[in-house]
């Protein structure tokens, strides 16, 4: 059964065990872990959900190999873990990915054995189609198939990327709305409400509607990443515990390029790192890692630092693929929170998870959770969950996050549900390369996208380079609560994700969102002019 998404409206009427403030992946994962163990959840997002830091991701779900030079093995371990949980319980959108490290010295290879051993378990449980080998040597005729022909040597080893960290993240939050979270985008927390010296909740302002609103909760978790400090800052109370403004922040950028490539190429420079990386029939090339000294809320993506990152990729060996200004795009990035403060390498600053208890710190009833990396959300969320009913004294179900699959999302055999949809595809005019994306993006919601197409054959038309077909972006209209254009074209499909989709495509998808939301001309045609600039690369 389809779980059609309703942003709910908070007016302070009723109490929930745990408020929840941000919806990236580290929010919509603490929602879902507390739903599932039986405590009551409200989230509020003040953008889309999972639009900011956890839409700036290079894809990768991975254990962290660059994390072992920091000789942070915890880290590692749990990271590898999880991207073998991910695998189990979205198996449709996170898969094995190839990996080529190019002309590795004796640090390298102790690298990869280390990963293995690290890794031991990690096809326990596995299907067939997602279980990893270890790594190995690639001989030359490999490296020249693979279009790799300037490399000495290479070696090639796996982590898995996710085909839309975005429906992925809607993935968390569907799960946790099915078994009863309210929640809400597009709705900013704007102070902590302070009761008798306890956090008992937050006033919220439901910017789509322009309607004030509070939530009033035993337990709120700020989980809002690099706006944590300045949400600490909205109370007196909770002012004292923001510390100073972080003197950087690190900037990730990454391109969508027309280059292909078979493989993921990872280079490694002195200070940083970049990849090419196979998505959807183009490849992602990133990431920057660029100190970033600015406010938070003044951070936009710039034609320079796009410009720079083509620079950069002609100055590493990336074994003869190489990439022309004319072959970006499109462009995405954002700022990451990191848990050390001070410093200006951002590269080797840690990515580990961090949770603050208040009430050592006199402000009772608050949790500051900011996430470390994607990958590890659902067992960071896990131990918050735990710690939480710990503070709220109550008793709470054994966690099985780790092993049930999200909503929406294949319940074991891949291949056989891509055969079922591609079977049912045929019937209404869908070809089997969409269909097999389809059931990718969709999971076992494919045949609910199908059932549109049926109601319109119209929806049937691909509207992106690998075919995805309008009926999704029908569907997300339709069922997964977007408030503005730009939410369907750039998270619930990838219409806006793979490029400039053009005039006609964009207004195709206008009308159909139009159509299904119930716009006016005057809303579609405002709907329009800001995605028009949304999909576009940046020109200052």
């Amino acid at each position: 059964m389809t779980t059609t998404l309703t942003r709910a409206r908070f007016a302070g009427d009723d109490e929930v065990d745990v408020l929840v403030i941000g919806g990236g992946i580290t929010g919509a994962a603490l929602a879902h872990e507390a739903t599932s163990r039986g405590l009551s959840v409200a989230l509020v997002e003040q953008g889309d959900v999972g639009g900011a830091t956890s839409a700036a991701t290079g894809k990768l779900v991975h254990g962290g190999l660059r994390y072992l030079k920091r000789l942070e093995v915890g880290l590692v371990r749990e990271s590898l873990a999880e991207r073998r949980t991910l695998m189990r319980i979205a198996p449709n959108l996170v898969e094995p990915l190839p990996i080529v490290l190019p002309d590795p010295g004796p640090v390298e290879h102790a690298g990869l054995v280390a990963y293995d051993l690290l890794s031991a378990d990690r096809n326990r449980g596995a299907s067939p189609d997602r279980r990893i080998p270890a790594h190995r040597t690639l001989r030359r005729s490999e490296l020249d198939r693979l279009g790799l022909p300037t490399l000495r040597s290479g070696l090639l080893y796996h982590d898995a990327l996710c085909l839309s960290p975005e429906r992925l993240t809607l993935a968390f939050l569907r799960t946790a709305a099915a078994a009863g979270a309210r929640w809400a985008s597009y709705t900013r927390a704007d102070r902590f409400v302070v009761e008798r010296g306890r956090v008992v909740g937050a006033e919220v302002t439901d910017l789509a509607a322009d309607r004030p609103g509070l939530v009033r909760a035993r337990i709120t978790v700020n989980a809002t990443g690099p706006w944590a400090r300045d949400l600490l800052l909205s109370t007196p109370l909770t002012a004292a515990l923001a510390g100073p403004e972080p003197t950087v922040r690190s900037e990730g950028i990454y391109l969508v390029t027309r280059v292909p490539t078979e493989v993921m190429v990872l280079t490694v420079l002195p200070h940083g790192h970049f990849s090419f990386a196979p998505w959807r029939g183009l490849s992602l090339v990133g990431p920057t890692e660029t100190p970033y000294h600015g406010r938070v809320a003044d951070w936009r993506l710039t034609r320079r630092a796009v410009d720079d990152l083509v620079a950069a990729v002609s100055t590493g060996n990336t074994g003869g693929i190489r990439i022309a200004p004319e072959d970006v795009v499109a462009a995405y990035g954002g700022l990451r929170p990191l848990t050390e403060s001070g410093g200006t390498d951002t590269y080797t600053a840690s990515r580990a998870s961090e949770v603050v208890d208040h009430d050592r710190d006199g402000a009772p009833g608050l949790v500051t959770a900011t996430g470390g990396k994607y990958t590890t959300a659902r067992a960071f969320a896990s131990r918050v969950v735990t710690g939480l009913a710990t503070r709220l004294g109550t008793t709470v179900r054994r966690s099985t996050t780790d092993r049930t699959p999200l909503d929406g999302c294949v319940p074991g055999d891949l291949p056989g549900a891509v055969d079922a949809t591609t079977a049912a595809a045929a019937a209404v005019g869908v070809d089997a390369r969409s269909a097999a994306l389809l059931t990718r993006l969709h999971g076992t919601e494919a045949a609910a996208v199908l059932d549109l197409v049926r109601e319109d054959p119209a929806l049937a038309r691909p509207v992106t380079p690998d075919g995805e077909p309008l009926a999704t972006v029908a569907y997300a209209a339709r069922h997964e609560a977007p408030v503005h254009l730009t939410d369907v074209l750039l998270r619930r499909t990838g219409v806006g994700q793979t490029g400039d989709p053009g005039d006609e495509v964009l207004g195709l998808a206008a009308d159909v969102v139009a159509r299904e939301r119930g716009w006016d001309a005057g809303r579609r045609a405002a709907e329009v002019a800001a995605a028009r600039t949304a999909v576009r690369l940046p020109v200052d």
